[in-house]
C-alpha cells in the first residue's frame, strides 16, 4: 500500500482545501456524453470522485473518493460504520461481486431483541440500540477493491473528504430536513448533537458545517489504511458507546478487526439480450429483480395491465425471498432452483390477467430451511454509486446504514448502522429447543438478507451497457426492475427513466403508487383488478449510467441530490 508521511498529508490537505476544492455539479451538462462518467446520490460526492478520474485515478480509486464524501453529506444513508455490496467488471468479460455488508458479532444471539438467557425485548428500542449494530465491512471491502484496481495513492482518495469535514461544506436540504424533522423522536439526538451549533441549532440549507471528528477518524485510515480507523484510541471511541445502556452489543474489538469481505463472482442472469449481473444472497433485492424481470416480458410503465403483472410477479417473488433467502455461509440457499427458467414460468403461470392474487405464496423446496417473516427489511438508508473509468472499469455499489441515520449512536463523527434488525424476528418460543432453524435467523459472523441490488448489465459481446443501484429499503428491487424496463426495453434516457412515478409491491399487504407522481394515475386500473392501492411518498435515490456506442451517459433521482452524472471528456 502506497503510504504517505502525516507532514506531507496534512500540506496536502491544506493545500486541497484552499485551491482545489471539487467543482460543483451545477457546472455539468446533463447528458453530455463521456468516455469516463460518476453519479452518485449527492452533487459534492459526484463531483469529487468526477476530479479523482480527472487525476488519473480509476474508477475504483473514485467510487472510494465518493463513499467518503457521503459519510459526511449523507450520514442518514451510507457510511463507514454500515455495509457495502460492490460489483466490478473483470477483464474476461464477468462480473466480481466483493460483499463487505455489517455481520453480526460473535457473541450474537438467534436474534438482536433477545438475552441469552430467551427474554425477548422490546423491538423497537432494540432496533436504536448497541443491539442493533453489526460489524462494519465497508472500509474493508473498499479496500480489497483498491488493492486490485486503485492507480493513485491510497491517502489522496481521503483529502477531499478530509478537506470539506475539516473546513466546511454547505449543508445538504436532505441531512436538513431529517435533522430538523418535528416528527422524529429522541433517539436523533446525539445525531444532532453532532451538527448543532453552540445554541444545540442545525445549520441551515446551504450553511457550512464542519465533522472535525470524522476528519480526524479519515486522517488516521489515509495514513494506515482500513486499520488506521481503530489505532490509537479509535478502536476505544468505537466500543465505548456500544457497551452502554441495557442494550449492550456484544461486539468485540476482535470482531472489528476480524470482518473481511467475501470476494466471487456476482449472480448473473440472461434476459432480453443482455446478461444481468447483481450482488448474490444474502443481497436479495439483486434475487427478487432477477425473477421479476424473468416473469415480466417488457412492456410500457404507463399501461395498468402491463403493470398489474409486474406487480403481481413482484409479490410473488418476495414471497421467495420471504420463505428461502438468508446468509449463504450458513444456510443451503436453493438460488439455482428458485431462478431455473422452468421455475420461474410455473412461477408466472400463477398471474391471472383479470385480477391480483390474494395471498402470494413461495414455492415449493425439498429440504429448505425452515422459515420465519422478517421485519421488512427496511433500509430507507441506502446510497448508490457507478463510475466508468478511460480503462472500461465499471464499478457499481450500494452502500446502507440500514435506517436513517442507523442506530442512531455516534463515533468518530459518524453513525452505526443497525443492521442487525434485519434478521428474523424472536423464534416463537425462548431457547433451547425452539423447534427448528430458521433461514434468516441471526447467528456469530452471519449476515443479514439486505434489499440492496447493485446492476451491471453485459450486452453479448460482454461489455458492460448499464449500470447502477437504487436506494430506499424493500422498494430497491421494484425500482430497479423498472429502471432496466424503461431504460433497456423502452430505451428511454436514464434521467427520463428517474423521473417516471415508482410503483411497488414491497409491502405484502398492500401496493404502492408514488404520492404526487403520474403513477397515481394507474390506481383507478390496478384496483379494479383486486390491487390494494396507496398513494405514497417514495424514497428512491436510483442511479444509473447508459453506454452509447464508446461513451457514457447518466443521471440520479431527482428525489436526492445528485441528479447529475459528471463526465471526464
Amino acid at each position: 500500500m502506497r503510504m504517505i508521511s502525516r507532514s506531507l498529508l496534512a500540506l496536502a490537505v491544506g493545500l486541497l482545501s484552499a485551491c482545489a476544492m471539487p467543482q460543483p455539479a451545477s457546472q455539468a451538462v446533463a447528458d453530455q456524453p463521456s468516455r469516463q462518467i460518476v453519479v452518485t446520490g449527492n452533487a459534492t460526492a459526484t463531483a469529487v470522485a468526477r476530479d479523482i478520474l480527472r487525476q488519473g485515478g480509476s474508477a475504483v480509486d473514485a467510487a472510494i473518493a465518493a463513499q467518503a464524501v457521503l459519510g459526511l453529506v449523507e450520514p442518514q444513508s451510507s457510511g463507514l460504520l454500515g455495509g457495502i455490496d460492490i460489483l466490478l467488471t473483470t477483464p474476461d468479460g464477468g462480473v466480481q461481486s466483493i460483499d463487505g455488508m455489517a455481520t453480526a458479532p460473535s457473541g450474537a444471539m438467534p436474534a438482536p431483541a433477545m438475552d441469552p438467557d430467551g427474554t425477548l425485548l422490546d423491538p423497537r428500542r432494540v432496533a436504536f440500540s448497541p443491539r442493533a449494530v453489526g460489524v462494519p465491512g465497508v472500509l474493508p471491502a473498499l479496500y480489497a477493491a483498491y488493492r486490485s484496481h486503485g492507480r493513485l495513492a491510497w491517502a489522496r482518495l481521503f483529502e477531499p473528504a478530509i478537506a470539506l469535514a475539516r473546513n466546511g461544506t454547505p449543508m445538504p436540504r436532505l441531512l436538513h430536513d431529517l435533522l430538523t424533522d418535528p416528527q422524529a423522536d429522541d433517539t436523533l439526538g446525539a445525531v444532532r448533537a453532532l451538527y448543532a451549533d453552540a445554541s444545540g441549532a442545525v445549520p441551515v440549507v446551504g450553511q457550512s458545517f464542519r465533522n472535525p471528528a470524522y476528519a480526524a477518524a479519515l486522517l488516521r485510515i489515509a495514513q494506515s489504511g482500513p486499520d488506521g480507523l481503530l489505532q490509537g484510541t479509535g478502536l476505544d471511541h468505537l466500543l465505548t458507546p456500544l457497551r452502554r445502556g441495557a442494550y449492550a452489543s456484544s461486539m468485540r474489538g476482535s470482531d472489528l478487526r476480524g470482518i473481511t469481505p467475501r470476494i466471487g463472482p456476482a449472480l448473473c442472469r440472461p434476459w432480453q439480450g443482455y446478461r444481468i449481473c447483481t450482488a448474490p444472497p444474502p443481497a436479495a433485492g439483486g434475487f427478487v429483480m432477477l425473477q421479476i424481470l424473468a416473469m415480466t416480458q417488457p412492456g410500457r410503465a404507463d399501461d395498468a395491465d402491463f403493470v398489474h403483472r409486474f406487480l403481481e410477479a413482484s409479490r410473488l417473488a418476495q414471497a421467495d425471498r420471504r420463505r428461502y433467502l438468508a446468509d449463504p455461509g450458513f444456510i443451503d440457499v436453493p438460488v439455482e432452483e428458485l431462478l431455473d427458467p422452468d421455475y420461474l414460468a410455473g412461477r408466472s403461470r400463477l398471474i391471472s390477467p383479470t385480477g391480483s392474487i390474494e395471498h402470494p405464496q413461495a414455492g415449493s423446496m425439498d429440504e429448505a430451511a425452515l422459515h420465519r417473516p422478517d421485519p421488512g427489511q427496511p433500509q430507507a438508508g441506502t446510497s448508490s454509486v457507478a463510475v466508468v473509468d478511460a480503462q472500461g472499469l465499471a464499478v457499481a455499489f450500494t452502500s446502507t446504514v440500514n435506517l436513517h441515520f442507523g442506530a442512531r449512536i455516534v463515533a468518530e463523527g459518524m453513525v452505526f448502522n443497525n443492521a442487525l434488525i434485519n434478521f428474523a424476528p424472536p423464534p416463537p418460543t425462548t431457547l433451547p429447543g425452539n423447534g427448528g432453524r430458521y433461514a434468516n435467523e441471526m447467528a456469530p459472523g452471519k449476515r443479514p438478507v439486505s434489499p440492496v441490488a447493485p446492476v451491471i448489465v453485459l450486452d453479448a459481446q460482454n461489455r458492460p451497457v448499464l449500470l447502477g443501484g437504487g436506494a430506499g429499503g424493500p422498494a430497491i428491487p421494484d425500482e430497479m426492475a423498472m429502471a432496466l424496463i424503461r431504460v433497456l426495453g423502452e430505451h428511454a434516457r436514464p434521467a427520463q427513466a428517474l423521473a417516471e412515478g415508482h410503483v411497488n409491491a414491497a409491502d405484502p399487504d398492500h401496493i404502492v403508487v408514488e404520492q404526487g407522481s403520474t403513477a397515481e394515475a394507474l390506481r383507478p386500473a390496478l384496483e379494479a383488478l383486486g390491487h390494494r392501492v396507496e398513494p405514497e411518498p417514495v424514497d428512491s435515490g436510483t442511479v444509473l449510467l447508459l453506454r452509447q456506442g464508446e461513451s457514457w451517459i447518466g443521471a440520479g433521482d431527482p428525489r436526492r441530490e445528485g441528479r447529475e452524472a459528471l463526465g471526464v471528456p
